[in-house]
């Protein structure tokens, strides 16, 4: 069909009754796609925060000096924290910004990102002292649970839900290149120095967010109709019954929107979307994917790889960002829950095989595989970004009303950084006790508990409006 030639399209992308031509519905879902981006710049200073004790654990080790010249040892103990802080931060950060995104709205949430981020860097650059340093991380840790809350809000509101799927993996694309700009920096900047790109590309994120229009979503709910209305028809296009669309929005939200959190948690259908999001970012914690992120360079010391940490560090994070633009691709294709059971297979086999080769390091029987820990962390990594990485944050943006959305993505989110602080703290700890090889078969239990849970329990939202 040409491009003047006319199709029915609905808003979810099935043949219906709203005619527009092909090359319109090009040029609208493009217009889509760059508002996204631009909202997901946030996700490279997330990144950048996430990421950052990869690069800094080997200065630190290597140059223990501070930006003044001198010297601050750390711990193991200290190290682990440069982590874990994070996730304790996150805990206000997103309970803060859930209902900063519901009183104030997406937009001028995601814009206040600004004021944590640069005093958070700024505690970490000028740090004298431990306690300095992990205070600025815990101050990370807010801008991290609050750009999750207010960035994935937005985005998920924007899209059509044809299309909504592919466009809510973008931020774990961004994320992916944010981690591979951050160890690559490593090469380049001390520790100290990061803190500068850091400020500049989260200056660079309020600037973006002043050109893009507020959720239609959160417009229509809070009594705009006129510009929601004005937002819906651009984003949905001249045929569409905008009218129509923010009556149901509000219609929809109405009952939510005048109870209090406490009891709209009660309602039987949210508090099983509720439980069923908090176990799958227990299985994304536990199943070791956020030990990765942090400790990457650390753990390819460990297991004694043969090639530089820092380089190993970047070529995972370099095929992740592969598996997640492929994951933009087949989300809407194949489903949530067919994209996380098939992640958490593949890396369950890779967690096996890193098992079994530290277990074999007892017996000196490694030295001629020192390449298996790359080589399954890759592949591990490649999987994750098509399931468990992105898909339990999409599921936790989809699963609730508009009205109570941030606060119940929030509430979420802020559970999931506990059992984050908790994973991340005890990494030293179970590497005692169970040895690295037990910890990966312990990580292997755990993604095989999520295949069955998500097969068992998971809800697919593949084509279903965002009510």
């Amino acid at each position: 069909m040409g491009a003047s030639e006319e199709t029915t399209v609905s808003l979810t992308g099935q043949t219906e009754s709203i005619v527009e031509t092909r090359s319109a519905r090009r040029r609208r879902i493009a217009r889509q796609v760059f508002m996204v981006l631009g909202a997901c710049f946030c996700y490279v200073a997330l990144a950048i925060c996430a990421a950052w004790p990869n690069p800094a654990i080997p200065d630190l080790l290597r140059h223990n000096t501070t930006i003044y010249g001198t010297p601050m040892t750390l711990t193991s103990w200290q190290l682990d924290m440069l982590g874990s802080m994070v996730s304790l931060g996150n805990i206000p950060g997103t309970w803060l910004w859930g209902f900063l995104v519901a009183a104030i709205g997406r937009k001028k949430a995601i814009m206040l990102l600004v004021v944590p981020y640069t005093l958070g860097w700024c505690l970490v650059a000028l740090a004298v002292n431990p306690a300095m340093l992990l205070a600025g991380r815990v101050v990370h840790g807010l801008c991290i649970g609050a750009t999750f809350i207010a960035g994935s809000t937005y985005i998920i509101e924007l899209p059509d839900t044809a299309v909504r799927g592919a466009l809510a993996a973008l931020p774990s694309l961004i994320l992916s290149t944010g981690f591979i700009l951050t160890t690559g920096l490593g090469l380049v900047l001390r520790w100290y120095e990061i803190a500068i790109v850091g400020v500049a590309i989260i200056v660079a994120q309020t600037c973006v967010m002043s050109f893009l229009p507020e959720s239609p979503s959160y417009l229509a709910i809070s009594g705009r109709e006129e510009e929601a209305m004005r937002v819906l028809r651009d984003l949905r296009g001249p045929s569409a019954d905008v009218g129509e669309l923010v009556r149901i929005l509000k219609e929809s939200n109405k009952a939510s929107a005048k109870e209090p959190l406490h009891k709209v948690m009660r309602n039987p259908a949210i508090f099983k979307a509720l439980a069923t999001v908090l176990t799958l970012f227990f299985v994304q914690n536990f199943c070791g994917l956020m030990v990765f992120y942090v400790n990457m360079t650390r753990i390819f010391i460990e297991a004694g790889s043969t090639l530089d940490e820092s380089v190993a560090t970047i070529l995972v994070f370099l095929v992740q960002s592969v598996g997640t633009a492929l994951a933009c691709l087949y989300l809407d294709r194949f489903g949530r829950r067919t994209c996380l059971m098939f992640s958490l297979a593949v890396m369950s086999v890779c967690l096996l095989a890193m098992g079994t080769y530290h277990f074999l390091s007892g017996t000196g029987g490694r030295e001629s595989y020192t390449w298996v820990p790359l080589v399954c962390l890759m592949v591990y990594m490649f999987a994750s970004s098509s399931g468990t990485g992105p898909i339990p944050s999409i599921l936790n943006s989809e699963y609730y009303p508009t009205a109570v959305r941030s606060q119940l993505s929030g509430l979420c989110m802020g559970i999931g950084s506990i059992m984050n602080f908790a994973v991340l703290q005890l990494y030293s700890p179970l590497v005692t006790v169970l040895t690295n090889a037990g910890l990966f078969w312990f990580y292997a239990v755990v993604s095989c508990f999520g295949i069955l849970f998500t097969a068992v329990c998971v809800r697919e939202t593949k084509g279903r409006a965002v009510g």
